[in-house]
């Protein structure tokens, strides 16, 4: 999709591939709905968000519970 699109006549410099899964996510459509947003330097989108950086050793913790389930869904 990204060669797709800075191939095409967008002449995109940058690309952001959105997906919000939930609605304390921001999902406002209730499928899979994904979101490839072509961008050009100055074009005022961005993405603002107030968190903090988590330790790596919950970042590390949050990791390992991941892998387990992917593990455990066979």
């Amino acid at each position: 999709m990204a060669r797709a699109l800075r191939r095409s006549g967008l002449r995109c410099e940058g690309i952001n591939i959105f997906l919000c899964d939930g609605e304390v996510a921001f999902q406002t459509v209730f499928h899979f709905h994904l979101h490839v947003i072509p961008h050009h330097a100055g074009d005022g989108w961005n993405i603002l968000t107030e968190s903090k950086e988590r330790a790596r050793s919950l970042l590390d913790r949050d990791a390992r519970t991941i892998k387990d389930a992917i593990a455990s869904t066979g």
